[in-house]
Parts: structure tokens; C-alpha cells; sequence
């Protein structure tokens, strides 16, 4: 009995389901998922991914700051598809995680840029907010690029805010522009991760930004670079808005 269990066992193991089971996922499985998710076009996946790595239990800070940043690009999506109360949800759950986070490690640069991202979804979600919310985002970006001025996150918030607040209040596109392409400069600085889908999405950042600052072809050869390195970048339309690529 004995050696049929172990014969057994080994037959389950060299199956590749099996064997594809009993693999742990860490935490560059689902970096790389959500790249393939994020770079196929479809977020579809990535509730039940966030919610695997929820159910982990785990306090390590990378792995808790993965989830936040999952939340981030999914939120952004959300909101984007008009799905506020799903989006809400995300919110305040991420508001959690970095509450705790923030106690424990105050001089986090990452968590900081974190932050004021997600007080400028709260700001999308009630606009009426702003002035309150406004500047606690704002000082939470400012010290994000204080405490490591290397640290591209705080530079690709920053030119969030600049992009998306109005002219009156201080918003002002170049500057946002200008901005995203320091982060990427950094971004590109560091060695290659396998499976980077923030840079992926600051270079959508940048390509719409280029369209919305009148940049049309200098948009489009950036989107044929990017097709070079992650193919098919048909649902770009959607992210940037398909008015700019009309007749194009």
C-alpha cells in the first residue's frame, strides 16, 4: 500500500495541473497576472486576484503594498467605466491597508505617493470634497517626493493632480506631461522587472497626456514603441479616447 500511494503521489505531482497547484504563488505571480491581464486589455481578473492576496493573510510589506496598488489600478478603472460604488469599496479598503502601513513605516515614499492617489479618487467620487481632500492629497505626494526624490511614484501622482485638476485651481497639463516623463525616466533607470504593469501604465498616462497637449504624432509613434514591446495595443483607444485616433 505503501508504494502504491507513493507511485500515486508522484504520478499527481508530474501532472501539470496538479503541479501548477501545489507551486506557491508569491509575489511575482501575480505581478506577472496582473501584467497579462493589464497589457491584454481586460481587468476581469483582477478582483479575484486582489481577493487571493487578501486571503493570504499576509503582513509583509511588499506583499500588502502589491494589494494597494492592485486596488489603485483597478479603481482608476472603475471609476473610468462610471462604477462608483464598486470603486468606493476598493477605496476604503485600500484606506485600510494604508492607514496601517503608514503607522508602521512613516517614511515610506511609496506609500505616501499611495496615499494621495487615493484621496484624489476620493475627490472623483464626491467632487464636493475637494477643498478638504485636495490639499491632504497633495501633502501626501509632496512628501512622497521629499523623502526619495528616485521614487518615480510621487512624480506620476504629482502629474496626475496637475493633469486632471482645473486651470483655476491649478491644474496645468505640460506640467503634468512633463512630470510623467520624469517618472519614466526613473522607471527606466531601474533594472527590468519582468512583469512591470505600473510602467505599462504610465505610458498609457503619457500617451494620452501627449494627445490632450495636442502632441498627435509624437502620441502615435510613442504607441508603436510600445506595440514593439507588448504587442497589440488596440484597447489603448479606450484608455486615451477614441476621438484621438479618428482618421488617424
Amino acid at each position: 500500500m505503501t508504494k502504491m500511494f507513493k507511485s500515486l503521489l508522484i504520478t499527481l505531482v508530474m501532472l501539470p495541473g496538479f503541479s501548477a497547484y501545489a507551486q506557491k504563488k508569491d509575489l511575482a505571480y501575480y505581478q506577472c497576472a496582473f501584467f497579462e491581464s493589464y497589457k491584454s486589455g481586460t481587468m476581469a481578473p483582477w478582483p479575484a486576484l486582489i481577493a487571493e492576496m487578501e486571503k493570504s493573510g499576509s503582513q509583509d510589506i511588499a506583499w500588502q503594498t502589491e494589494i494597494v496598488k492592485a486596488m489603485y489600478g483597478l479603481v482608476g478603472y472603475q471609476i473610468g467605466l462610471g462604477e462608483k460604488d464598486v470603486a468606493r469599496k476598493y477605496v476604503d479598503k485600500a484606506d485600510r491597508i494604508l492607514d496601517e502601513l503608514l503607522e508602521k513605516n512613516p517614511r515610506n515614499a511609496q506609500l505616501h505617493a499611495l496615499s494621495g492617489a487615493f484621496y484624489g479618487f476620493k475627490i472623483s467620487l464626491a467632487t464636493y470634497k475637494a477643498p478638504f481632500l485636495g490639499p491632504k492629497s497633495l501633502s501626501h505626494i509632496e512628501k512622497a517626493i521629499s523623502l526619495d526624490p528616485n521614487e518615480p511614484a510621487g512624480y506620476i501622482e504629482k502629474g496626475n493632480s496637475l493633469m486632471y485638476r482645473p486651470a483655476a485651481f491649478g491644474g496645468n497639463k505640460e506640467e503634468g506631461l512633463a512630470l510623467f516623463r520624469k517618472a519614466l525616466v526613473l522607471m527606466d533607470a531601474r533594472p527590468n522587472k519582468k512583469c512591470d504593469w505600473q510602467k505599462l501604465l504610465l505610458r498609457t498616462f503619457i500617451v494620452k497626456a501627449l494627445y490632450e497637449t495636442k502632441r498627435d504624432n509624437e502620441a502615435q509613434t510613442f504607441v508603436k514603441q510600445m506595440e514593439k514591446e507588448y504587442g497589440s495595443m488596440e484597447w489603448i483607444k479606450r484608455f486615451a479616447g477614441a476621438k484621438y485616433f479618428d482618421g488617424k
